[in-house]
């Protein structure tokens, strides 16, 4: 279980090849991904749209998945919850939609891991930066900085809250990990980064490159529900089946 937004979204290779090298296949990959995801709203990204994380396919899916195939074998990463500050959600929202999916996935066992934010870069970008980032990232919100840094303290507060009272395991980011853009893990950088933040969910095991037809299935994947120029989509999932019998199915 994948949820995220952009900085899951643009590893989303790295991170497959990753749990496929350190848990036993074939893998079923569930994943809630997307650039400028929400965790709680319907999110808009240039022409596309997609639920928020709490209400997509991704739940119906893991509910319908036959029990002893998740009973203590699931495995669920949540991160990226920055999103959400930015478009305005404030903090109880976002905790609430959090706690949601953490008590969905206790239903089933699962071992979760969540991804604290990167305080540490936001307290060093300039107010000119934070403008800069949202403009490009963000342009139709207008969220001030100091809301966001102030959104963002309270929000990691309850992170750490959320993950004692649920038994998960809690991922440091490092600041070194980002450079001008306080958003997105350098490209360089992101190996190294996902070593450590995939480490409470992996067993053991070296990431090994995807093969050529792997990689193209992984460049094809569409979720199971979007809107895209005005226009709602489904498509049948898995999106994926890789080599070794892993599926990978995107909502």
């Amino acid at each position: 279980m994948l949820l995220g937004a952009s900085n899951l979204t643009l590893a989303f290779r790295l991170v497959v090849a990753r749990l496929r090298a350190a848990l036993p296949a074939p893998l079923g990959i569930l994943a809630a991904i997307g650039h400028g995801r929400s965790y709680g709203r319907t999110s808009r990204m240039l022409a596309r749209e997609l639920p928020g994380i709490t209400e997509c396919g991704l739940w119906r899916a893991l509910d319908r998945t036959p029990e002893d195939e998740t009973d203590g074998a699931t495995c669920a990463l949540l991160t990226d919850f920055g999103n959400d500050i930015v478009y305005g959600a404030d903090v109880d929202a976002i905790a609430g939609w959090i706690e949601t999916a953490l008590e969905r996935l206790a239903r089933h066992r699962a071992r979760c891991a969540l991804v604290r934010l990167p305080l540490r870069t936001f307290e060093r970008v300039s107010p000119l930066r934070f403008w800069m980032a949202r403009g490009i990232l963000y342009p139709s919100h207008r969220i001030a900085f100091a809301r966001v840094r102030e959104r963002a303290r309270a929000l990691d507060a309850r992170i750490v809250e959320l993950a004692r009272a649920h038994g998960a395991a809690l991922v440091e980011q490092r600041e070194d990990w980002y450079g001008v853009d306080p958003v997105h893990i350098r490209r360089r950088r992101r190996d190294a980064a996902w070593r450590e933040i995939l480490a409470p969910l992996e067993a053991c095991g070296r990431a090994q490159p995807a093969r050529a037809l792997e990689r193209a299935a992984l460049g094809r994947l569409l979720p199971e529900r979007r809107r895209f120029l005005g226009r709602d989509e489904v498509h049948a999932q898995p999106a994926a089946e890789l080599l070794d019998g892993t599926t990978i199915s995107v909502y």
